[in-house]
């Protein structure tokens, strides 16, 4: 299993807000959630990478 590390990050009242509403949305805690939409973001970058480069990108297995 990966470790993992804990922080507390300063979060606006609007961005909280609409986490605690998107989250139960996609059946996810805050946590969960945030991690989900970090993942996306690395896989978008990895994608724009990769295109950039000329190859495809390649599948990741992620658990949530």
């Amino acid at each position: 299993m990966t470790q993992q590390i804990h922080f507390k990050i300063p979060m606006p009242d609007d961005v909280r807000q609409w986490l605690d509403r998107a989250a139960p949305r996609a059946e996810r805690s805050r946590g969960a959630h945030v991690i989900f939409l970090l993942r996306q973001e690395m896989e978008k970058e990895k994608a724009e990478g990769a295109q950039l480069a000329g190859t495809a990108p390649s599948a990741s297995n992620h658990t949530r």
